[in-house]
């Protein structure tokens, strides 16, 4: 696990202070821009066919509708391909901590996927359309205008600025785990008030040990091994931070909030070669083994006061 103790090292020295942090900003959308630009996008359709899928269940592509996306990242994702694959008009919001936003290597993913829909014959020309009009922009507000998008940040991760029963849909991939334990419960609090009642909030959260991408000779539940206390003091870090918290807390602090939670699917690992920590013990088998959570939850369409 050389590499896993290594990358936490180097991520804690770039947590150190603002300066440290934000050449950790700059040097990541620096060097990781030309990767973008090459990347491989198997990953991101896989998990924007489940958005997609998730939304065509419950009606959310054949109507108008508000939607937001929370942790839009460099490349705008999820935000998109859901409005590509909608039927009829979607106002979109798309909202980070940060601007890391990279027009080249949306432009790049967005390509690769047009390659990959026009050697399939089932593919609807409108949605090609829609996407050579997306390669056509020279900037995000040409973008947003062809979408009818806007975009806003907040570094505090802050949503009390949107309004209250506005959205039909909120969604968001590998976002969840990276938000404080302290103001997690009042993130959900802010997505039910956003909600319209009856309006759905669709989450992929990714509960594994992130370090572990970095060394594939480390357990996907790594942290499992340390207390809370000891992971924190040796791992945890400000530029990539993980809450660790597990699925079966994001279960509650949903249905704390209020929210009906429709549907809940786990990826899992195997722990039977970790010595976990007592500090874990709480949490059932089911919860140790999963290392990806995504959920679907509603607010009730006669929501509490």
């Amino acid at each position: 696990m050389k590499k896993y103790f290594l990358t936490a090292v180097a991520l804690k020295a770039f947590s150190l202070n603002s300066v440290t942090r934000l050449a950790y900003r700059k040097l990541g959308n620096s060097i990781g821009q030309k990767r973008r630009e090459k990347q491989n996008i198997d990953a991101y359709v896989e998990r924007g066919d489940l958005l997609v899928e998730t939304a065509r269940q419950y009606g959310l592509l054949d109507r108008d509708i508000t939607a937001a996306e929370l942790g839009t990242g460099w490349i705008h994702w999820f935000g998109l391909y859901f409005a590509l694959h909608s039927r009829k008009n979607v106002k979109l919001h798309l909202f980070d901590v940060w601007d890391n936003r990279q027009l080249n290597a949306l432009k790049s993913s967005f390509s690769g996927l047009a390659g990959r829909w026009k050697n399939n014959s089932d593919t609807d020309q409108q949605k090609l359309q829609k996407i050579a009009n997306l390669l056509k922009v020279d900037s995000f507000e040409d973008l947003y205008d062809l979408f009818s998008a806007s975009y806003t940040v907040n570094e505090q991760g802050s949503l009390t600025s949107y309004n209250d029963n506005t959205y039909d849909a909120l969604f968001s991939f590998h976002v969840m785990e990276h938000i404080g334990r302290d103001s997690i419960e009042d993130c959900i609090g802010n997505m039910y008030r956003m909600l319209k009642p009856g309006g759905v909030c669709i989450h992929q959260i990714g509960i594994d040990d992130h370090l572990s991408h970095y060394d594939n000779t480390a357990s996907p539940k790594a942290y499992l091994g340390y207390s809370l206390k000891a992971r924190k003091r040796l791992f945890e870090n400000v530029v990539q931070y993980h809450n660790a918290l597990q699925a079966e807390d994001f279960i509650r602090y949903f249905r704390d909030h209020n929210f009906e939670v429709l549907s809940s699917h786990r990826e899992t690992t195997t722990v039977e070669d970790l010595s976990i920590h007592d500090d874990w013990i709480k949490y059932s088998q089911e919860d140790l083994e999963t290392t990806i959570l995504t959920v679907v939850c509603k607010k009730p369409e006669e929501h509490p006061l």
